[in-house]
């Protein structure tokens, strides 16, 4: 009889789905409250603050839980690299659906940014046409279709909708079909994976109390630089916008698109690749020879005794882990995430929440046009006007 192993390093894939779930259910709480509308867009998310603290707390546990997603997913997918799980050329549909759920949960973090319609959600939704217009071809027309076709509703829409949609269908081939099959099913993979999430529940309460979103202006106004350095869901994000601010030309485009585009394909490709490799040892196992079986080993790591084998392996995923973070932190952490609201007030006479005067007209503001000058606006509001 198989005996199943229970070790907490096993478990970041379910944890990302339960923050799923959890992200879920404080976002139809927050729909209730939400008007999907260019001028009542951010004044919903203020009522929250204002006149339903608790609805605050979890408008602000909504955007911790997004960035817990993200940091559960890239430790899920080190190990799963590490671990050679796409050299078993049966799982590549686990595999393959695995590596697609990052397009939607991507673009759910985009759309739901752009949703409070604060003037970061309004900047975002100007740079991401941007973003997807250095494209050749396709880029033009792409940039064209989102600027004119963009509305509130619309965005909600796909941000409730139809991306949560495409997620769990997902979702449901990448982890519940084989599931179904096992004993106690998807009831028990929750059950054994609930007492893990406490902790992390703990601290998105705790971060979400403390480290709130300023939305009481003109009441309460944040410093300009203020969420520098402060962990934030966009930094997923915004780690594809930075080479727009430092290269011009094809340079830009090819290190914030074509090449975390190619990198996406060839990790999902990877069964694809070690498919012939693993019809090989077929044959030599029908042969009667003996072959090493490198799927679900670490890194090819069989010589050493448990201990020594947990500790080594514990250290790569950590040290992998901890260097993609790093990474990360260096390339989004001056973002002052928290600080628009200081200059873009009603008291300096541009109200948040409310589209300037240039929305969906580019030939009034140029820059915006400009990617690189959106993007050292975003990061540097104080040198770059």
């Amino acid at each position: 009889m198989k005996i199943e192993r229970y070790h907490w390093r096993h478990y970041f894939g379910g944890l990302a789905f339960l923050f799923f779930i959890f992200q879920v259910l404080t976002g139809v709480f927050l729909t209730l409250f939400y008007h999907p509308h260019l001028h009542e867009a951010y004044a919903s998310i203020q009522g929250l603050y204002r006149e339903f603290p608790f609805g605050a707390w979890i408008r602000d546990a909504h955007r911790w839980f997004a960035f817990f997603i993200f940091a559960a997913i890239v430790i899920h997918i080190v190990r799963s690299l590490l671990r050679r799980e796409f050299v078993n050329y049966e799982r590549r549909t686990i595999w393959l659906t695995g590596t697609l759920l990052l397009l939607p949960i991507l673009a759910l973090l985009v759309t739901g940014l752009i949703l409070p319609w604060e003037w970061k959600g309004y900047w975002l939704m100007e740079m991401v046409p941007n973003y997807l217009g250095s494209i050749p071809l396709v880029g033009p027309p792409m940039k064209a279709f989102m600027i004119e076709f963009f509305t509130m509703s619309r965005n909600l829409i796909a941000h409730v909708v139809i991306l949560p949609v495409i997620a769990l269908i997902l979702i449901d081939f990448h982890v519940f079909a084989k599931l179904r099959r096992r004993s106690g099913g998807i009831p028990r993979y929750l059950l054994k994976h609930a007492l893990l999430i406490v902790p992390f529940f703990v601290a998105v309460g705790l971060l979400a109390l403390y480290i709130p979103m300023p939305s009481e202006d003109p009441e309460i106004i944040p410093m300009p630089l203020e969420g520098t350095d402060i962990p934030a869901p966009e930094w997923f994000y915004l780690i594809l916008l930075r080479p727009f601010m430092h290269f011009k030309g094809q340079m830009a485009p090819f290190l914030g698109i074509y090449l975390p585009f190619a990198l996406f394909l060839a990790v999902m490709a990877l069964p694809y690749f070690f498919k012939g490799r693993e019809k090989s040892r077929e044959r030599h196992e029908a042969d009667g020879e003996p072959v090493f079986r490198e799927s679900g080993h670490f890194l090819g790591i069989t010589r050493m005794n448990g201990l020594m084998k947990k500790m080594v392996s514990f250290l790569i995923v950590f040290l992998t882990a901890g260097g993609l973070f790093g990474l990360l932190f260096l390339g989004a952490h001056e973002s002052p995430t928290l600080g628009c609201n200081s200059c873009h007030n009603v008291y300096l006479g541009q109200r948040m929440g409310v589209p300037p005067e240039a929305f969906k007209n580019r030939n009034i503001v140029p820059l915006l046009d400009d990617s690189q000058w959106m993007v050292e606006h975003w990061f540097y509001p104080q040198v770059t006007w």
